[in-house]
């Protein structure tokens, strides 16, 4: 029986869960295939190399954003959330593939992470229960990389930036899509121009006479 908690449009929570695991263990080959990547302290690589768990955790979350995706293109907003969800992932890619490759000032974990807390946080479509179990998964990530950012490696530099960046992120995408909703909803309650303007030979002169 339905009762008007479970709105999210996947099919089962099964597939949405099946989606996280293929995008972690595509993950996980392919860092094993790149092999181990160095710890960057702001802009430094160091001699030593980052856990394989730590750099594997991201992938989880990532696999959960694709699942939102992967529903929000049979949801009733489709366009709207779609294109924004999109955006939003790509922007999470490039930036924390540019930290590694460029070493950007900024944590690609504290990055994707306080993005998809406040996605949770804040109320979407999701079912209530689904939602706050991986709001939990992500905070105990967050936890676990504020420990090893501040304690193991001293680098509250990238911690801070990349999590400025992620809800920076998260707003801009959020009333970015609000800016464009209330212009489509603006658009849709405009009246429609009548069929025969005023003046016209070819409009009704009234109606037809028995």
């Amino acid at each position: 029986m339905n009762d008007g908690t479970e709105t999210h449009p996947l099919a089962s929570q099964r597939a949405h869960w099946a989606i996280v695991a293929s995008v972690t263990a595509i993950g996980a080959v392919w860092l094993a295939h790149t092999g181990p990547v160095p710890v960057i302290r702001i802009t430094t690589p160091l001699e030593e190399n980052a856990p394989f768990w730590y750099m594997v955790s991201p992938f989880p979350i990532l696999g959960m954003l694709v699942a939102e995706f992967v529903a929000s293109i049979t949801s009733s907003d489709t366009r709207r959330r779609s294109i924004e969800l999109a955006s939003a992932l790509a922007v999470l890619v490039v930036v924390s593939h540019f930290r590694l490759v460029l070493r950007l000032p900024l944590s690609g974990h504290s990055f994707l992470l306080s993005y998809f807390v406040l996605r949770r946080v804040f109320p979407n479509d999701m079912p209530v229960r689904s939602r706050r179990a991986e709001l939990w998964i992500a905070v105990g990530m967050f936890i676990v990389m504020l420990y090893l950012k501040l304690t193991w490696w001293s680098d509250p530099i990238t911690l801070s930036v990349g999590t400025i960046a992620g809800a920076a992120l998260f707003w801009g995408s959020r009333i970015t899509a609000g800016t464009q909703t209330a212009r489509l909803r603006m658009e849709s309650a405009q009246p429609s121009p009548p069929a025969y303007p005023e003046g016209r030979a070819d409009a009704p002169s009234g109606s037809a006479e028995a």
